[in-house]
């Protein structure tokens, strides 16, 4: 297991050699993981996909706070990233590389039968054809009762790309680096 020093510095490493794929200098902070799944009714969930965790700050929550029962599949498209999520939440949550754009096509391939909620660490500016096939997927499970939770550093410039969601904010951490808008679908 990584410490949490091992945890930013990897990050800080993978903020510059790819700024708009990880948007921030440090991972998120423990109080901004347990804010992006305030208000949720953890035990009443039974599928839940993690989109672009990084480091893992929003999967360590959700594998404290989450039922065991609970099936969570979590994609990272960063191979390093992967290697060490597998290493820490393997054993209950398949933590798989790919694209986000590959959404529909991982949740079937499980033969689930929803998704109850989903978790995105990943920024707003991704590349059109990723952004075109993962926003269809996310406008069809939100439209289905899914709840989808992301956060943003720039409320102003997200907004403009998330303009076809319902969306509401439900929280503001200042105690992260940098301070994040924790924004919901449903």
């Amino acid at each position: 297991m990584l410490t949490p020093t091992a945890d930013r510095w990897s990050f800080l490493v993978n903020f510059f050699k790819a700024p708009l794929r990880n948007a921030s200098v440090a991972p998120s902070s423990k109080v901004a993981a347990r804010n992006m799944l305030r208000g949720l009714d953890l035990e009443a969930l039974e599928f839940v996909v993690e989109l672009g965790p990084g480091t893992g700050s929003f999967t360590r929550e959700l594998y404290a706070r989450l039922p065991e029962r609970c099936k969570v599949l979590v994609i990272e498209l960063d191979s390093g990233y992967v290697r060490r999520l597998q290493e820490q939440y393997g054993g209950r949550f398949d933590i798989v590389q790919a694209s986000a754009c590959e959404f529909d096509a991982l949740v079937l391939e499980r033969g689930w039968p929803r998704v109850d909620l989903i978790i995105s660490g990943l920024p707003f500016v991704l590349p059109e054809p990723v952004k075109a096939s993962l926003w269809s997927a996310l406008k069809r499970q939100t439209q289905q009762g899914t709840v989808y939770r992301w956060f943003t550093y720039m409320p102003p410039l997200m907004k403009r790309h998330y303009r076809e969601f319902d969306m509401n904010l439900v929280r503001r951490v200042w105690a992260n680096l940098p301070p994040m808008w924790i924004y919901s679908v449903n």
